[in-house]
C-alpha cells in the first residue's frame, strides 16, 4: 500500500472483547493491534451480546440496530483522527453496552484480568476416547475502573487504551536472578 490509511477501525465484533482474555484472543482486537504495528491509529469496536449464544450462531440472522453505536464510535473516531492518540497509547478497545445510546456514560478503563472462569472437563465420545470440553462462568463483576466492571456492571462504554508494547514494567535488576 502506498499511503497507510489515517485511522482503521475494526469492528463492530457480535459480543463483547472485554478483559485480557479478549486481547490475546479476538480477531476484532488483533486486527486494529496489526494496523497499529504499522503506526496506524486504530480502534476495535464490539458491542455486547446478552445471550451468550448469539455469539456462536449465525451472524447472518443477528439483529442489532447499530445506529446509536455508529454515532458513539463516529465521536470518538472523529477525534482520534483530529488530535491522535496520546503517547503510549496504540488502539483504543471499545466495548459497548447492549442498549447503548449516545447518551450512555463512557469511561476510560483498564483491562479485567479475566472475563471468565476457566474449567476443563474431560468427556467422551461414542467410541469411548476421552476429549476435552473448555468452558466457564463469565466474571459479570471486577473492580471499578475496569471494563467488566463500566459494561457489565455500570452499563457504560468502556474504552481501553491498549500498547503493542506487552512488556511487563518491572525492575531489570530484580529479574538478574533468573538468568544469572
Amino acid at each position: 500500500m502506498k499511503c497507510l490509511p489515517d485511522l482503521v477501525v475494526s469492528g463492530f465484533n457480535i459480543g463483547e472483547n472485554i478483559s485480557t482474555d479478549a486481547v490475546t484472543t479476538s480477531g476484532t482486537i488483533g486486527a486494529a493491534l496489526e494496523a497499529s504495528s504499522y503506526g496506524v491509529p486504530s480502534i476495535a469496536v464490539s458491542i455486547q451480546v446478552i445471550d451468550e449464544g448469539d455469539k456462536f450462531d449465525d451472524l447472518r440472522n443477528y439483529h442489532y440496530d447499530f445506529d446509536e453505536g455508529i454515532k458513539i464510535l463516529n465521536r470518538i473516531a472523529k477525534r482520534v483522527l483530529s488530535y491522535g492518540l496520546p503517547s503510549g497509547v496504540d488502539l483504543l478497545n471499545i466495548n459497548l453496552p447492549r442498549h447503548a445510546t449516545v447518551d450512555t456514560p463512557i469511561e476510560i478503563t483498564r483491562l479485567s484480568r479475566k472475563i471468565f472462569n476457566t474449567s476443563v472437563n474431560e468427556r467422551h465420545d461414542p467410541r469411548g476416547r476421552p476429549y476435552y470440553w473448555i468452558d466457564g462462568d463469565l466474571i459479570l463483576e471486577d473492580d471499578v475502573g475496569t471494563d467488566i466492571h463500566a459494561v457489565f456492571s455500570s452499563g457504560h462504554v468502556s474504552v481501553t487504551p491498549l500498547s503493542l508494547d506487552a512488556t511487563s514494567k518491572v525492575n531489570t535488576k530484580e529479574l538478574e536472578k533468573y538468568i544469572q
